[in-house]
């Protein structure tokens, strides 16, 4: 595997499960807690880490096929 995608991928893995570990505290937090948090804030928290979430998937697919396609490396000739 090239370098380069092994780094994008990695890079994008980290991020993902990093916004996984606190999408899963929230809700863990949301179905065992006494005092839980009010229905709008909660699913406004986890629309506003899934968006994010579906952008890294989005940018590590588009730059994975960048490096396949070679782009990269045809803009260092100019």
């Amino acid at each position: 595997m090239n370098k380069k995608i092994l780094g994008a991928v990695l890079s994008g893995i980290v991020f993902i499960i990093y916004l996984a570990v606190i999408i899963t505290f929230i809700v863990y937090v949301q179905l065992t807690s006494f005092e839980k948090i009010p229905l709008g804030v909660f699913v406004y928290l986890l629309f506003a880490l899934l968006i994010p979430f579906i952008g890294i998937i989005y940018a590590l697919y588009s730059r994975v096929g960048e490096i396949i396609r070679g782009e990269e490396e045809e803009s260092k000739k100019y």
